[in-house]
């Protein structure tokens, strides 16, 4: 393979008429309050124009003609998102470029590079089109058009056979800079990272791009099509089938098309063909992928979206959903704009309300406000799930700036002031750190989304949580998050009981995690295991383990760790998790639900789990009590019972008690089994420790084993929340007289539960150890009638009569 020299290089920039500007250093500007990225006199509402694409022009892909004279005009010194922002990166990446180090210090592999040459190439070309001077946008034209181009005459060469070629610049070994026959397909990072980065280049830049150019373009973007189509990560499949029902029909399919890397394809190949004329694509030979991306992979995408993952949460979690989401938008978005999104419901974002729920679920995934961290400033805390390679928000610019921008072209002014808010505030260093972080940006797609999100003319975006209710349930992924308030002292529930099937998800069916007073009081220890091992099993959850049979699998393998540590199966479970009930209320937020299946994996004959399912309810704000119950066929096999906590418990016979840094405590008291034995495990085992995030507060667990392994068992434990020098009420154990009922008295509350879900109701008989002012009587049938006869502390309840159980079968007894 052949290599451009440096001398080569400085020629062709040259003859490009490449000016070579004297070295200096961007400025960052620190900046504080929410107003920050508008001029002082910025008073006036944002009032988005409706737009629609011409696909016989350019630029046409995430902007249109129509845009540029509003984006030159926002390009200004008087915007600092442009002055220390957007302009400063353009400023430096032409610095780089002109020393050299694009594109010759890339290896062009298919993994992370320091100086990505399509990244540098898409920043010049967006320059291209809104520097407000005419020759600047001539010069950066012509620097994206030489980078382009080195990839493109390299790429052209196919996909090399030998994988020994030597990269000078990390002395690592593997296959020319981009001919990897995955360069573009596959598992590629470089593909999902920036692969819209080609596209949208040559759409951009269209016009300066000669004959020979464009021709040898399509040679490699009709390859890496094809690849996409035939190789790519969990590919729709048949190949070539399109707007069918039978492409949905398989529900592993449909939930693989969550996976970030399926995405980033969908839209590679999209862009791909929709950035050339039809005069330029003999027989539209590469415009017809479009019909794939589509019909066959946006078609699948979306309907996971109504389904699976309905709610506004997709599947892979916070380390790759933000990413997920951002491809999906970027495809939509360039549809959009191109004119193109007659396709169907699918192919309008503006049809599909997981868009909406995406704004709202995010808002409810974080605390209500945020603490400061050392490392990120300030930060608001996230109900983690899935992966994580550290526990902190990222910034979700690619994925809420881009949708921002489509509702900047369709009108919907209020989610693009939810959406303005959200990227002013959220993000690590909050409202100070805006215009630091368009200056210094993780990728240049992210400066010029965020250039592209802030007219510099619209009014300061409002907080949008004070209206939102204080609870939300995400459906496909069955995620409950209920709180007291949006205000700094609130408390804060969050349920999980998703289904577990593909990358990056981890053993979470039942799992519950409790925030007050700006400080976890439990929630998961988050990491980021090899395959599903260690910290992404269910012992670093808040969750029962149960011996299973052992997988007949090598010791080392992944499965095996799962058995031993007696975890819900991770990609190979039996089958889904069932929320049998739920209920959100001002007084208290009830789960019930059924994890069976994902103790079990027919797939690896393990199946010894006859029953496990959890019964839980937040009395709102300082109570959490959970019921618990796992059952064997076979005898002597442990049930455990695990809390993960940011501080060591210590234990007083069935109490434990452990504090936090900011003074409050948590005290658990096991009721159920009789005799379990409760241990401080403030150690974990090297594997989980080196897979753990080292930011997690969540350090050390609270163990609760089940005496004498028995075969059927239930736990029960009370979780109590006080601020320091606050004595908690007292507890007791209620278990009925006559009927299928147990639980605990809690001060003045009582909350009660099936001992067995699935035995049919009859007359419940108990007695309080004292008054009670509120009872709740879990499991019922829901909406159904009841006769509540009270004696003394005696209560007698029976079906039939005139109060009502609500929609979640829960009778309220005041």
């Amino acid at each position: 393979m052949q290599r451009i020299s440096m001398l080569v290089l400085l020629l062709i920039l040259v003859g490009c008429g490449v000016a070579t500007p004297a070295p200096s250093s961007p400025a960052t500007t620190s900046v504080s309050g929410e107003a920050t990225n508008l001029p002082p006199d910025s008073t006036k509402t944002s009032l988005p124009v409706i737009m629609t694409g011409d696909p016989n022009t350019h630029p046409r892909l995430w902007l249109t003609q129509a845009d540029l004279p509003r984006l030159r005009a926002w390009a200004s010194d008087s915007n600092p998102m442009y002055r220390d922002g957007l302009k400063l990166v353009a400023e430096e990446a032409k610095i780089t470029m002109d020393a050299g180090d694009v594109p010759t210090r890339d290896c062009g592999s298919t993994e992370y590079e320091e100086f990505p040459t399509e990244m540098y190439a898409e920043l010049f070309a967006f320059m291209s089109l809104i520097d407000p001077n005419e020759a600047a946008r001539a010069d950066y034209a012509q620097r994206a058009r030489t980078l382009l181009m080195y990839i493109i005459n390299i790429a052209a060469e196919g996909p090399a056979e030998n994988d020994d070629y030597l990269c000078p610049e990390t002395q690592s070994t593997g296959y020319p800079p981009f001919r990897s026959p995955r360069f573009f397909t596959e598992d590629s990072n470089r593909a999902r990272w920036h692969g819209e980065a080609f596209p949208l280049v040559v759409d951009w830049i269209y016009p300066v791009l000669s004959a020979s150019d464009k021709a040898a373009i399509r040679g490699v973007f009709l390859r890496w099509s094809d690849e996409i189509v035939q190789r790519a990560y969990h590919h729709p499949e048949p190949v070539g089938v399109i707007n069918d029902p039978s492409l949905i029909t398989d529900t592993n399919q449909v939930r693989w098309s969550g996976n970030n890397y399926f995405v980033a394809h969908m839209r590679n190949l999209g862009m791909m063909a929709l950035a050339f004329d039809a005069n330029d694509d003999a027989n539209n030979q590469l415009r017809d992928y479009l019909n794939n991306a589509t019909g066959a992979w946006l078609y699948i995408f979306d309907h996971l979206t109504r389904t699976d993952s309905k709610g506004g949460l997709l599947p892979e979690g916070f380390e790759y959903s933000p990413q997920t989401a951002s491809y999906a938008i970027q495809f939509l978005l360039a549809l959009q704009t191109a004119g193109k999104d007659t396709c169907g419901p699918h192919c309008k974002l503006t049809e599909n309300p997981f868009w909406d729920d995406f704004v709202t679920s995010y808002l409810h995934s974080l605390s209500s406000n945020p603490t400061e961290d050392p490392n990120h400033g300030l930060v608001y805390q996230p109900a983690w799930y899935g992966d994580a390679q550290s526990y902190h928000l990222v910034d979700f610019i690619n994925a809420f700036g881009s949708l921002g921008i489509y509702d900047q072209r369709t009108g919907n002014a209020a989610r693009l002031a939810k959406v303005r808010w959200i990227e002013t505030v959220t993000p690590p260093g909050g409202a100070d750190g805006l215009i630091e972080r368009v200056g210094n940006p993780n990728d240049f797609r992210d400066a010029i989304i965020y250039f592209m999100l802030f007219d510099p003319t619209a009014a300061v975006a409002t907080d949008p949580r004070p209206s939102l209710p204080l609870d939300f349930y995400a459906e496909g992924m069955h995620k409950i998050f209920s709180r007291t308030s949006w205000a700094d002292d609130t408390g804060w529930f969050n349920f999980s009981l998703s289904w577990n099937f593909i990358d990056h998800q981890q053993a979470d069916g039942n799992h519950f995690e409790w925030f007050r007073n700006g400080e976890w009081l439990t929630k998961a220890r988050t990491g980021y295991a090899d395959i599903a091992e260690g910290i992404a099993s269910s012992e670093f959850r808040n969750l029962i383990a149960l011996e299973n049979d052992q997988p007949d699998r090598d010791p080392s393998d992944w499965r095996i760790d799962l058995w031993q540590r007696g975890s819900q199966w991770n990609l190979v479970p039996t089958g889904d998790p069932t929320l049998v009930a739920h209920s959100l209320d001002s007084r208290f937020t009830y789960a019930l639900g059924d994890a069976t299946n994902l103790y079990n994996s027919e797939n690896e004959a393990t199946t010894d789990i006859s029953h496990a399912s959890r019964s839980i309810v937040w009395l709102k704000p300082d109570t959490i009590v959970t019921y618990d119950r796992g059952t064997s066929q076979t005898a002597n096999r442990f049930k455990r019972w695990w809390l993960q906590l940011p501080t060591p418990a210590i234990i007083n016979g069935n109490r434990a008690t452990m504090t936090t840094a900011g003074g409050q405590s948590l005290n658990i008291t096991s009721l159920l089994p009789a005799g379990a034995t409760l241990t401080a495990v403030n150690l974990a085992d090297q594997q989980s420790e080196n897979t753990a995030a080292s930011d997690d507060p969540m350090k050390v667990r609270l163990r609760i084993d089940a005496p004498g392994n028995p075969q059927d068992v239930r736990f029960l434990q009370v979780l109590q929340a006080a601020n320091s020098g606050v004595t908690p009420a007292n507890v007791s154990l209620i278990q009925a007289s006559s009927g299928n009922y147990a639980g605990a008295q809690i001060g003045s509350q009582v909350v009660l539960f099936p001992i067995n879900v699935d035995q049919a109701f009859a007359t419940i008989e108990y007695s309080t150890a004292n008054p009670a002012n509120l009872q709740l009587i879990t499991g019922l049938q829901p909406n159904t009638g009841y006769t509540v006869q009270r004696n003394g502390n005696n209560i007698s309840i029976s079906q039939g009569g005139s109060q009502m159980s609500d929609s979640g079968g829960v009778l309220v007894i005041e």
